[in-house]
C-alpha cells in the first residue's frame, strides 16, 4: 500500500518484543517532525526508564479505571501486564504537520486497524530467531522463564505481519531507521 493513499500523520510501529521498535522510535523522534505517544503500563519500570517519557507507570486498578472511562484507543495484556495507548494525545495532533508514532504490540495494532484504517502500519522483525532471543536475553531485565514466554509470543505475533502495510527487518538499526524514513518520506 502506498503512503500517498494513507494518512501520514498517524504511524503504528509494532512487532514482537525484542524486534527493536523502541530503539527505532527513539531514532525517528530525533527528527522534529516526529512525535511519539507515551503508553501506559502496569509493569514496573526497567532500569533507565522514566515516568511520563518512556511509559506512564500505573497500578492495575488505576489502569482498569482508565479503561472504563474509554481513555485508550487500544489496550492489551501482555505477559501478565496491561499496556495501553491514550487516545487524548492522538486527538491533540490531528491536523498538525507532524508524524505521530505509536509503538505498540501486535494486539494493540490490530485494535487500531479497525478504528484507524487511514494510519500507516509498519511491522518490525528481527532478522532471525537467534537474534530475537539474544536481544531478549541481553536486556537483562527478566528471567529465562519470562524470556521464553516472550519468545513464544513473538513467534505467534510474526504471523500477523501480513496485515501491515510494510514489514521492516531490523538487522542494523541505522538501516531500519533509514528504510522507515523513506517510507514516511521524512
Amino acid at each position: 500500500m502506498s503512503v500517498n493513499k494513507k494518512s501520514c500523520s498517524l504511524v503504528i510501529i509494532s512487532g514482537p518484543s525484542g524486534s527493536g521498535k523502541t530503539s527505532i522510535c527513539n531514532e525517528l523522534t530525533k527528527n522534529s517532525k516526529v512525535k511519539q505517544s507515551v503508553s501506559y503500563t502496569t509493569r514496573s519500570p526497567r532500569d533507565g526508564e522514566r515516568e511520563g517519557i518512556d511509559y506512564c507507570f500505573v497500578e492495575r486498578d488505576d489502569f482498569e479505571k482508565l479503561i472504563k472511562k474509554n481513555k485508550f484507543i487500544e489496550y492489551a495484556e501482555y505477559c501478565g501486564h496491561l499496556y495501553g495507548t491514550p487516545i487524548g494525545p492522538i486527538r491533540e495532533v490531528v491536523g498538525e504537520k507532524i508524524i505521530f508514532l505509536l509503538a505498540i504490540d501486535v494486539k494493540g495494532a490490530m485494535q487500531i486497524m479497525e478504528k484507524r484504517p487511514d494510519a500507516i502500519y509498519i511491522f518490525i522483525m528481527a532478522p532471525d530467531d537467534e537474534t530475537l532471543k539474544l536481544r531478549l536475553k541481553n536486556r537483562l531485565t527478566e528471567d529465562d522463564n519470562i524470556i521464553n514466554k516472550r519468545f513464544m509470543v513473538a513467534k505467534e505475533e510474526m504471523k500477523s505481519s501480513k496485515h501491515y502495510d510494510y514489514c521492516v527487518i531490523n538487522d542494523k538499526l541505522d538501516d531500519a531507521v533509514k528504510e522507515i524514513e523513506g517510507i514516511l518520506q521524512i
